[in-house]
């Protein structure tokens, strides 16, 4: 009896053992699974920032090239305005520049012509002054013709020198005014110790000019201090 039980009693505890020990084991099968499982979460990860990077590259490379362009373009701007500036301001310069050209030349065209007729207007002044020293007698016939053509004479005279003075010749300063060198030619000298600065006393050949052109000094006797 007692020998039977012992063969049941160590079957019992190999086979107790055996299930235990084939509850400790792992199903290679399952194993696998689990490692594969996390090899293709590792993967998406990877892939999922992979395709980050991707898509932040060509953004970050086309913005730096927009910027780029856009300064280019700011800069490009920039020349073309301040040239625009330049052209403009030439232009204004161009254009005052030509005005006053033709204003030159409208002015002093007639240049040589009015020089030309400074004789003339010389025999005028001289006609002038002879009149005013000579003594008519109004009284009679004779007196009274003369006075009429010594009218005629101031009329001719007043009109011409009008007509001159609307084409811009003018008189020069004469006897009484300051010496100019620019405006007077002295002939003659005389002193003066009451004077404070050279004057001119006599005029003999009047001075002319056009604008701010000087057609001819004029001819004068001055007086200085010392």
């Amino acid at each position: 009896m007692f020998f039977n039980s012992i063969p049941f009693f160590a079957l019992s505890h190999e086979s107790s053992s055996e299930g235990n020990s084939s509850s400790n084991m792992t199903d290679p099968s399952q194993s696998s699974q689990n490692s594969g499982n996390h090899s293709d979460a590792q993967e998406t990860t990877q892939a999922q920032s992979s395709d980050r990077q991707t898509a932040t590259g060509p953004e970050s490379a086309d913005s730096a090239g927009l910027e780029r362009s856009l300064d280019e373009m700011t800069q490009k701007f920039n020349e073309t305005n301040d040239r625009m500036y330049r052209i403009a301001a030439d232009f204004e310069n161009a254009r005052k520049r030509w005005e006053k050209e033709k204003g030159d030349l409208k002015t002093y065209c007639i240049s040589e012509f009015a020089r030309d007729l400074l004789p003339v207007i010389d025999s005028f002044d001289k006609a002038m002054t002879a009149i005013e020293q000579l003594a008519v007698n109004v009284e009679t016939e004779e007196g009274r013709q003369v006075a009429s053509i010594v009218e005629g004479v101031q009329l001719v005279s007043k009109v011409f020198s009008e007509t001159l003075k609307k084409h811009g010749v003018e008189k020069l300063p004469g006897k009484g005014e300051a010496f100019n060198p620019n405006f007077h030619n002295a002939i003659a000298k005389t002193v003066d110790a009451t004077l404070q600065q050279e004057l001119v006393v006599d005029e003999f050949v009047a001075g002319y000019r056009i604008g701010e052109r000087i057609l001819r000094t004029a001819m004068v006797r001055v007086a200085s201090p010392d």
